[in-house]
């Protein structure tokens, strides 16, 4: 009985330390965004290095969520989107960094195959036919990208 209890002090002292770093971690991390921010959106690359069919992966903190996504540059137009498939909650690139098709006409989610349009983010073909991918606002601003928070509830796009 005594070393259950002892087992239990234990691992919550070990949740809670771990809980202590998630929170400083991301503490630093939102610090760190805010320095690579102009105008309420975080300078993720500079033009000439996302070129045509590349993929930039990043994070974006917003309101008090860390937001795993992903930027890319499809025929010379920059689209960026939440690294979240709409029919599981994995990341499109769960097995391996990859987000497009060998052809380079789709994004493919690598869990279950499915592809979404890289303009509009919808699903064309899988389970999540019809829904689309959570876009983020993007602008280019002289030579670099800059990628916003989207609007409204983010609980559901968040990583927690």
């Amino acid at each position: 009985m005594l070393a259950t209890i002892y087992l239990s002090l234990i691992f919550l002292a070990l949740y809670l330390a771990a809980f202590a770093v998630r929170r400083y971690r991301f503490a630093q991390d939102k610090k760190r965004m805010m320095q690579e921010s102009r105008a309420g959106a975080r300078v993720v690359a500079r033009v000439a290095e996302i070129r045509p069919g590349s993929v930039k992966k990043f994070d974006l903190i917003c309101q008090k969520y860390r937001i795993d996504a992903f930027l890319i540059n499809h025929q010379g137009a920059f689209r960026a989107y939440v690294n979240r498939c709409r029919h599981m909650t994995t990341p499109l690139d769960f097995v391996r960094y990859q987000f497009f098709t060998e052809d380079g006409r789709h994004l493919i989610c690598m869990t279950h195959g499915a592809l979404y349009d890289p303009e509009s983010g919808l699903c064309v073909d899988g389970p999540c036919k019809g829904q689309s991918l959570y876009a983020l606002p993007v602008r280019v601003d002289g030579d670099d990208v800059l990628v916003g928070c989207p609007e409204g509830d983010l609980l559901e796009v968040a990583d927690l």
